[in-house]
């Protein structure tokens, strides 16, 4: 493949893959104003439920004295259930949220990244190699390990035990002065 073909396959893929993500961004935006909406109203609704339990509390206290302590605990619970009301009218919706984002955005992108991934693969070989880089590592390894083994082996062998005086005669007569003979023993005879 040319370089340019390869640069333009390179800035398809780039291009594809932004795009990918620009789609990402925007829905994953889309869920997080859900979120906040439904957060909102959440809030709003506690704001209006703790409103109208506090003005029922201060009109039963202004009427009857003696029922105030009653009219109390009504209006806390009345604000506890406004409370778990707002709560449990956000947290569907919240989770709705969270539904869209995962089975829109996300196969979406997969697929967006499997495509470019494909366009940008040079034609992919139907015979594997014999090893590919996993073997080629496994291989690297044994080899070290074969090479770690032979050092520690050879360091363990003992040393060769000094020479013997008869090898030392022997190793005089090799070295025997130009001019003289040595007998198959080992003896030097002067011509």
């Amino acid at each position: 493949m040319s370089l340019t073909k390869s640069k333009k396959a390179t800035a398809r893929a780039s291009g594809a893959a932004a795009a990918g993500a620009d789609v990402a961004r925007a829905r994953a935006q889309d869920a997080r104003h859900l979120a906040q909406d439904a957060a909102d109203v959440a809030r709003s609704r506690a704001r209006d439920a703790a409103d109208v339990a506090r003005n029922r509390a201060q009109d039963a206290a202004a009427q009857v004295v003696p029922l105030s302590k009653r009219v109390g605990a009504t209006a806390a619970q009345s604000v506890e259930q406004g409370v778990h009301d707002a709560r449990e009218w956000a947290a569907p919706r919240i989770e709705e949220a969270a539904t869209a984002v995962s089975e829109t955005v996300a196969p979406k992108v997969s697929a967006a990244l499997k495509a470019t991934a494909r366009r940008v693969d040079p034609k992919p070989s139907k015979a594997r190699r014999l090893l590919g880089w996993p073997g080629a590592v496994g291989l690297a390894v044994l080899v070290a390990a074969g090479a770690a083994a032979a050092i520690v082996l050879h360091k363990r062998q003992p040393e060769p035990p000094p020479p013997y005086p008869a090898e030392e005669a022997e190793d005089a007569a090799s070295t025997a002065p130009a001019g003289l003979d040595a007998d198959v023993n080992g003896r030097v005879r002067q011509p």
